[in-house]
């Protein structure tokens, strides 16, 4: 997505901030296809954020021994744990990885969650090869941020 929004496959342009990325072309590439992404996992294995990831793989890996050790009918199609199987060893330990990630998103969840952050805000401030600063209004508070093309110090 980052490629499509700065034009790197347009070869016709070749003016301006164009000009430097064309030059910069091998480091850009880099940074958006290896240094962004190890970034990105190096920060999702430290504090909350690893912590949501954790609770997530662990309810991920008792959903598994509970289908293992109960069989395919112990949970429902939402992840539920039948009622059953509830005072069983693997049965409280789903529920225990169940109730600490609960609100917790996975790792890939989160992953998307950075790139498009990351897509909107080079979306909102970059056109045509350039930065901009561009009116922007919220419908949750309403405010404008104007621009006149004057720059504050």
């Amino acid at each position: 997505m980052l490629r499509e929004l700065f034009q790197f496959e347009r070869a016709d342009l070749d003016f301006g901030i164009y000009r430097i990325m064309n030059h910069k072309r091998a480091v850009i590439e880099r940074f958006i296809t290896t240094d962004l992404p190890q970034a990105i996992t190096e920060e999702l294995e430290r504090g909350a954020l690893a912590e949501q990831t954790q609770a997530a793989q662990a309810l991920e890996a008792a959903r598994k021994k509970v289908l293992e050790a109960l069989g395919d009918d112990a949970l429902d199609t939402s992840g539920n744990l039948a009622e059953a199987y509830r005072n069983t060893k693997a049965g409280k330990e789903y529920l225990e990885a169940q109730s600490r990630a609960k609100g917790s998103r996975g790792r890939e969840a989160l992953e998307a969650d950075i790139y498009n952050h990351l897509y909107t805000f080079f979306s909102r401030y970059w056109q045509e090869g350039d930065f901009i600063s561009r009116r922007r209004y919220s419908k949750k508070e309403r405010y404008a941020i104007p621009y006149n093309g004057e720059e504050v110090y």
